[in-house]
């Protein structure tokens, strides 16, 4: 079943969090990048180790398409905009409200 990522800024530029996806748990990275306008997605294994680096944050773009590490998230995930518009991507104060990251299981793909 898809799941919503808890990614709330509350006002800071970086954070980090551990998630589970389908059951394992991953080291997300969420920064702020001024100079592009948009969020940036790192993920790495449990342990800290880089899977993935630079994903941007992109409205209705399943992000992990490309992304070959045999450690990933065995499933997807998308930025939705739960306003149903998807005219934008999310701005610095965005993250969490309008939009949300959502996780489609690697059961759903199936």
């Amino acid at each position: 079943m898809s799941e919503f990522v808890p990614c709330t800024p509350s006002g800071v530029s970086r954070w980090t969090q551990t998630t589970t996806l389908d059951g394992v748990s991953f080291v997300l990275t969420f920064a702020w990048s001024q100079r592009e306008g948009r969020w940036i997605l790192d993920i790495a294994d449990a342990e800290g180790a880089a899977i993935v680096s630079g994903l941007a944050l992109v409205t209705s773009q399943p992000l992990l398409r490309g992304v070959v590490d045999p450690r990933r998230p065995r499933g997807e995930l998308i930025v939705m905009d739960t306003s149903g518009a998807e005219d934008l991507d999310p701005a610095f104060a965005d993250l969490g409200d309008r939009f949300a990251l959502m996780y489609v299981t690697a059961a759903e793909l199936a």
